[in-house]
């Protein structure tokens, strides 16, 4: 189930919204319904918000930073919204002029505590499906999406190819920004980010494991507690989830 046209969810007008439901586990498989991954939820219209509930998901958590929310804001009724920024000033700073695997791998050593709260905040949500999101559901959305499949065993190359769907969604944003790129340099790396690629996701998959084992050690690490590392596999996996 992990064609474009199995996972998609075509809420108007959301451009990169895909249910996690259908991946395989090592355990059996990501529980429909359980977790969305998308872009920034402003963007819906009455119709995508309808669309939304109808889904199941009554818990959404926003990655983006508080300038972002201020400028983009929005509201849901009948959905929890918690605002957890996964990136800090300081951490982008450090991140700066860094290719996109070195950026993201010490990004995940940085805002490890970040990336723990928001896992507890899933593990810890209310029934119903959860939904998580920054602006464009590509590189914060990404990363977080990658420890929760790796804490339950998806296999790498699957999480690779998970986000490398990403660039059907974002394929008009990306179009926009590179025809009014100002310089040569610039057009070629939106380019390149424009692709999505699966191996630089396995790559930064890769380079995670070696410096922190796995996603239980990391969230571990993080300070979430064994308990709620262990609701959060029961939840992804559909053994808590109730609507």
């Amino acid at each position: 189930m992990s064609a474009v046209n199995d996972r998609a969810l075509r809420w108007d007008a959301l451009l990169n919204a895909r249910d996690l439901g259908g991946l395989p586990a090592a355990a059996g498989v990501i529980a429909r319904g359980a977790i969305v991954r998308s872009d920034a939820l402003h963007r819906l219209t009455d119709a995508g918000r309808t669309a939304l509930i109808a889904h199941g998901v009554r818990t959404v958590i926003d990655m983006r930073n508080p300038r972002e929310i201020e400028m983009d804001p929005y509201t849901l009724v009948g959905v929890s919204v918690a605002q957890i920024a996964q990136q800090t000033e300081e951490a982008w700073q450090a991140t700066a002029g860094m290719d996109r695997v070195a950026s993201d791998v010490m990004m995940l050593d940085l805002v490890r505590a970040r990336f723990a709260k928001i896992a507890d905040a899933i593990a810890g949500a209310p029934a119903g499906g959860v939904l998580i999101h920054c602006f464009v559901g590509k590189d914060r959305t990404g990363l977080m999406t990658m420890l929760l499949l790796d804490l339950v065993g998806t296999p790498r190359d699957v999480i690779a190819a998970d986000y490398q769907l990403t660039a059907t969604g974002l394929a008009p944003i990306f179009a926009d920004l590179i025809a009014k790129a100002d310089t040569d340099a610039r057009r070629a790396r939106l380019k390149e980010e424009a692709l999505s690629r699966a191996e630089v996701m396995a790559a930064i998959h890769d380079a995670f494991r070696a410096s922190h084992g796995d996603a239980e050690a990391y969230l571990r690490a993080g300070g979430m507690s064994d308990a709620s590392i262990t609701t959060l596999r029961a939840r992804l996996l559909g053994a808590s989830r109730r609507t």
